[in-house]
């Protein structure tokens, strides 16, 4: 009978070690997924942001040549077209739930209903970054891009380089405008900004899902890690 008792008493401390184990590895690994969600819903709250700047710029574009009928009466029109030609790839930090899932622990995860959520958000960030990307690569990089380099003066000091002392703009003028006033580059170049509009308003929404689903499983999160 004592060796019996002995053998409870021995499984019931390694049960217990165990579960001690366990539970510091969940603590420690909630606080990956908080950090990591963190930094994305920062990163989300900047590409929103910037689509609305570019959707903005964009929609300028437009009203002005809907105004004065002619891309080369819009001021600046060089400096604004080249802002289109700048993107931002869907923003993934998955370092903690990637481990969780190829390690197989994310039973560490008691929590039934967090442990849900949290592979439902993964599975759907993947998806809407697999949306965002495809966009750059495809309507973006096949359609736009094209038309607005075949237009623009690329200007160093239009994307932050150089140091305003190179006038290619000044020395390009005639070409530019000459461009600008063919009716086949105009018409290019007017759909192009008027896909980049459709473009940057598909993944704003597929960001702003993905935020309000990171902003709901840190909540959640946080009210886990408030149990310790």
């Amino acid at each position: 009978m004592l060796v019996v008792i002995g053998i409870l008493i021995a499984l019931s401390i390694n049960n217990w070690n165990q579960d001690r184990i366990n539970s510091n590895k969940q603590h420690d690994y909630l606080i990956g997924l908080k950090t990591d969600l963190e930094k994305q819903i920062a990163h989300f709250s900047d590409s929103d942001k910037f689509y609305n700047m570019l959707i903005g710029q964009c929609e300028s574009i437009l009203e002005d040549f809907s105004s004065f009928g002619k891309l080369s009466e819009i001021d600046s029109i060089n400096k604004k077209l080249s802002f289109l030609m700048y993107t931002r790839d869907y923003p993934e930090i998955t370092t903690t739930f990637n481990e969780l899932n190829s390690t197989g622990q994310l039973n560490l995860i008691k929590n039934k209903s967090l442990r849900s959520q949290t592979i439902e958000y993964y599975q759907n960030s993947e998806q809407h970054s697999s949306n965002v990307n495809a966009n750059t690569k495809t309507v973006f990089a096949n359609q736009i891009f094209p038309a607005l380099t075949s237009t623009v003066v690329l200007c160093p000091e239009n994307f932050g380089f150089g140091n305003n002392k190179i006038h290619l703009e000044d020395n390009l003028k005639t070409v530019f405008d000459n461009n600008l006033n063919n009716p086949i580059k105009e018409f290019d170049i007017v759909n192009a900004v008027s896909l980049r509009i459709i473009v940057g308003e598909t993944n704003k929404t597929h960001v702003g899902i993905s935020k309000d689903e990171a902003e709901l499983l840190l909540k959640n999160i946080n009210a886990e890690l408030e149990l310790y």
